[in-house]
């Protein structure tokens, strides 16, 4: 209990540094070449524990204490999300190179999914890496073979389907999925490819009935292909 504790709070620590990244990487400003942390709203530099929206939430109303304006409830997502998904990672890892693997896996997720779902874009700075990372991993750990099949068939397939639905689903998608078999391998990654397009077939039946969206609307598909790849990861056993 208490490594999961620890696991935990690390997680809420990195997610906090992946806060950072997915406000600054829309933009991108020039004189903030790399990540920092700062207020949405007044753009006030936050030190210390006022990084942490958890602390926040916790300890005080939420707000940042320069302006006074509500933090983004995402902040927050994104730390219970890195915490959750480090300490289920630990329990299923079985060993300590596939926590390494795991936790790599699911902290370049959770970045990847908030950006896709609000810009409809998915960074190569973090896919790109993330594919050679997933290999060497997978290598570690005796599975190269089922690694690079799973990031060419992860790729070569939603490319296809990039050409065949004109902009359905994008490049993008592709590089995302060749990540995912990277990490995962052959068999996963056609596991979490499948629950990905039967998540996004359901939520988009449902965005229809609901006049939610349009049939011409766009919907990100990465954030599908992500819980997917989440979902099979952390319930199947490695292999």
């Amino acid at each position: 209990m208490g490594k999961r504790i620890g696991i935990f709070a690390l997680g809420i620590l990195l997610g906090s540094l992946l806060n950072n990244f997915i406000s600054w990487w829309p933009k991108q400003h020039k004189d903030s070449p790399v990540p920092q942390a700062v207020c949405p709203h007044c753009g006030h530099p936050w030190r210390g524990l006022e990084t942490i929206a958890l602390w926040g939430r916790v300890f005080g109303e939420g707000r940042c204490q320069y302006c006074g304006d509500h933090v983004p409830l995402r902040y927050l997502l994104v730390e219970l999300a890195a915490g959750i998904l480090l300490v289920l990672a630990y329990s299923r890892a079985q060993s300590p190179l596939d926590m390494m693997r795991l936790g790599i896996f699911v902290l370049l997720l959770i970045p990847l999914f908030f950006i896709d779902l609000k810009h409809h874009r998915l960074p190569n700075v973090l896919t790109l890496p993330g594919m050679v990372l997933g290999l060497l991993l997978s290598a570690g750990l005796g599975q190269i073979k089922s690694a690079v099949l799973g990031a060419l068939a992860g790729g070569g397939l939603l490319c296809a389907a990039a050409v065949i639905t004109r902009g359905g689903i994008g490049v993008g998608d592709a590089k995302l999925q060749a990540m995912v078999g990277a990490f995962l391998g052959l068999r996963r990654m056609f596991a979490s490819l499948a629950v990905g397009v039967v998540l996004g077939g359901i939520v988009g039946l449902i965005l229809l009935a609901l006049r939610l969206k349009g049939r011409r609307d766009v919907v990100p598909y990465g954030p599908f292909l992500i819980t997917g790849a989440l979902l099979v990861s952390l319930l199947f056993q490695t292999g």
